[in-house]
């Protein structure tokens, strides 16, 4: 069997929505075996989130982005018979992972004091909207929430623009591999020392240090950022930093000298403004005058002209392209797996690649439940009692 870096490492998992479930699926794609607990018949609350509108397999395509390696246990933790079965996993897990509301887990007799009673080298990882105090504590912790209230949205889009978002929950996203990352640092240590611990992590805490060269500008510098009006990519950045028509659809380009672009482009006049201080003030002349250029060619022209002088430059994708990009299929980054109720489902594949121990995916995102009979068995319940929660609706 192929040899897996956290083989062996056992993590029950009460995650749910992004933040959690994509970081422990990472845990689960390097061989950790990771039982997911889940609400019986149910399941977790971001099954039936709907992507436009539809579900697959009777799933979220979101759900089943992010919840492939796991095998799902259903219990009904308002019940004591549900806390014991919690309990004697425990025993023998590593970590627990955990992202309900702040005082939920505690409330349940689940918390860190609750846990660490049983296994005192357990790591506990917590996630949560903005820590587990606090003057927002209470406050509902959503991605777009938490980029309104951090600043991310502030300074997306053009200046007359309303603030804009990012076009994917880029703050759970940071947060998943935050979580992820804290996790193998608990690990880490619980291994070198035979200790566990309370690791928190939260979205806000995420947000706020994903900006953390904007907001180490903002706080050092004398000069207010204020957005493009012409479409500069970032309210930070100087010209030709953006997103440029062209003949027959869009491409990037990134930080450049403006002498050279003007050269290539033959736009002379780009050239009075290659100094750091027009550069960024002038950045919105700079972007009409080359935008009104790269309109008169298409992508590909611009691409190779501009590939002779090392601008950094791109094509601007759709999924379209995306999916069968050269590169995706080159890192293997879809992969198919099949789904016994979606069918044969594509899926991102593992995104880092280790030389001795890579990624594998091993099992299909579960049904509700669906090993609940198989996880209990493990842990030394006979078949009668296991019939018996079932008829007492534990599980």
């Amino acid at each position: 069997m192929q040899k897996m870096a956290l083989s062996g490492v056992k993590i029950l998992d009460f995650t749910q929505m992004m933040m959690g479930p994509w970081g422990t699926q990472f845990l689960g794609d390097m061989g950790a075996d990771i039982i997911k607990v889940e609400r019986p018949k149910v399941g977790e609350w971001e099954r039936g989130l709907r992507a436009m509108g539809e579900l697959l397999g009777g799933d979220s395509p979101f759900f089943l982005a992010m919840n492939r390696n796991k095998r799902s246990l259903t219990l009904d933790l308002k019940t004591e018979e549900a806390k014991e079965i919690v309990y004697r996993i425990v025993k023998s897990v590593d970590a627990v992972i955990e992202n309900y509301r702040p005082g939920v887990m505690d409330r349940l007799g689940l918390g860190y004091e609750d846990l660490k009673k049983i296994n005192p080298r357990l790591v506990y990882v917590s996630g949560s909207g903005y820590g587990n105090d606090g003057p927002y504590v209470k406050k509902p912790g959503q991605d777009l929430l938490i980029q309104s209230l951090t600043g991310l949205a502030a300074y997306g889009g053009r200046c007359d623009d309303p603030p804009t978002p990012a076009g994917t929950s880029i703050v759970d996203a940071s947060t998943a591999l935050m979580l992820a990352l804290s996790t193998m640092v608990g690990l880490f240590h619980q291994k070198s020392s035979g200790e566990g611990q309370k690791i928190d992590v939260s979205l806000f805490n995420t947000a706020i240090a994903i900006q953390c060269q904007e907001l180490a500008a903002f706080m050092n510098l004398d000069k207010r950022w204020q957005r493009s009006k012409a479409g500069i990519g970032g309210a930070w950045l100087s010209a030709p930093f953006g997103i440029y028509a062209t003949a027959d659809g869009y491409m990037a380009i990134a930080m450049a000298s403006l002498s050279v672009i003007g050269e290539l482009c033959d736009l002379p006049e780009l050239a009075q403004y290659d100094t750091p201080d027009l550069a960024y003030s002038e950045r919105d002349r700079v972007k009409v005058i080359l935008e009104a250029k790269t309109r008169t060619q298409p992508t590909a022209y611009w691409l190779e002209l501009l590939a002779t002088r090392d601008i950094w430059c791109a094509k601007v994708n759709e999924f379209e392209d995306v999916v069968v990009d050269p590169q995706v299929q080159h890192n293997d980054l879809i992969q198919t797996i099949h789904h016994p109720t979606a069918g044969e489902l594509k899926v991102i594949g593992i995104p880092v690649k280790m030389s001795e121990t890579p990624g594998t995916i091993r099992l299909a995102p579960p049904a509700v439940g669906e090993h609940t009979d198989q996880v209990l068995s493990e842990y030394g319940y006979t078949d009668e009692e296991i019939q018996a929660f079932h008829e007492n609706g534990i599980v």
